[in-house]
């Protein structure tokens, strides 16, 4: 089987680049720092300020967060109840200890565990998880939030961004590269030197007191383009953005011996998008509901489906020019030999990575 859709780049034989590592835009803080968390009761009694964003329903937990996750059988047999989302649909396979299941928008646990899938660790039925996230940072990174409700706690003082927090981290080529304040004078701290040696992501500059990001990271950046990469934007007014991608899955058996269909799965695997980007797959749109699998004639041509989204306080942009990317790989998978894709002709068909490049217009604001 073969999925294809978008169009992919090509490696360049000059090697990778090895610069180090942007985590906060300059002129901003970190814009997905907790400033009130859910207190003990772990119900969000606080209503964001303009500015700051909305981790929590209001009366509810944190939204969204891992509920359920699958059990040793590899089996998805638990259907979300109440506003409870569910993340890979009931009867299809999944790896030992994915999350199946989150809280949805109201964040308090609604869905009963059937079979051996399994609540995540510090998850009860009709509890919401204590000291979660309620209000979060926006795009600057500065609360904005300062009067708490019920047991709410201010993690974050008005005005003010969470301090000393990774500006640039370091690179895979383990060599400090980034000079701290070398976009505008500022706090921020040089925390190992240039020219010396760290571990991969370790801090190279972090924000200072003030929490403000006044550099830029340096070294070796590279750049290729793509034919047809799934572009998002996401700004201070829309800090969340989706993309329904739709995949073709072909069966190209062949011999004698094929069957006249072969049913099939969508996963996604792997890749360097955060957690949560991916939801909704589903083996056949045209079926109300998402189907876990799906037929395919042979020599025919089946639909697929996911979602992809993409929220602002994941993306650091610092040039209109050079979005935010992220990847993941997108594969069919025979029922027949499920887990693994099949190994007819050329397995290497079976998969295809999608990328995607957003754009943070919040970060981009001249200060």
């Amino acid at each position: 089987m073969v999925i294809r859709l978008l169009a992919l780049g090509v490696a360049v034989g000059v090697g990778v680049a090895r610069a180090d590592v942007q985590r906060i835009a300059p002129g901003t803080g970190l814009q997905n720092a907790v400033v009130v968390d859910t207190g003990a009761n772990g119900i969000c009694e606080t209503t964001a300020v303009r500015g700051d964003l909305q981790a929590g329903s209001v009366g509810g937990g944190a939204m969204n967060r891992p509920e359920l996750r699958c059990g040793p059988n590899r089996d998805v047999e638990t259907a979300a109840q109440g506003d409870d989302v569910q993340l890979i649909a009931v009867g299809g396979v999944c790896r030992n200890n994915a999350v199946i299941i989150d809280t949805g928008a109201n964040g308090i646990p609604e869905t009963v565990p059937l079979g051996d899938d399994v609540y995540v660790g510090g998850i009860a039925l009709g509890v919401p998880p204590a000291n979660t996230p309620c209000v979060v940072a926006g795009a600057d990174g500065i609360a904005q939030t300062a009067a708490p409700g019920g047991d709410d706690q201010v993690l974050i003082v008005t005005g003010r961004a969470e301090p000393n927090t990774d500006v640039v981290r370091c690179g895979p080529n383990g060599v400090a590269e980034t000079s701290a304040n070398n976009v505008a004078a500022g706090d921020d701290v040089q925390v190992i030197p240039i020219g010396m040696a760290c571990a991969q992501g370790q801090a190279v500059v972090d924000s200072g007191a003030d929490g403000i990001a006044t550099t830029r990271a340096q070294g070796a950046d590279l750049r290729i383009e793509l034919v047809r990469p799934v572009r998002l934007v996401v700004d201070a007014k829309r800090p969340s953005a989706s993309r329904r991608l739709k995949f073709l899955v072909r069966n190209v058996e062949f011999g004698a011996t094929a069957p006249s269909a072969r049913a099939f799965r969508l996963r996604a695997t792997g890749g360097s998008c955060p957690g949560g980007t991916v939801t909704q797959i589903d083996a056949d749109p045209r079926t109300p509901g998402l189907q876990a699998t799906a037929p395919v004639g042979l020599g025919k041509t089946a639909k697929a489906t996911l979602v992809a989204t993409i929220r602002l306080e994941n993306v650091t942009t610092v040039d209109k020019k050079n979005p935010y990317r992220c990847s993941f790989d997108v594969s069919a998978v025979a029922f027949d030999t499920d887990p693994d894709v099949d190994d007819a002709a050329n397995d290497d068909a079976n998969i295809t990575p999608v990328l995607l490049e957003v754009l943070d217009k919040s970060d981009l604001q001249k200060r």
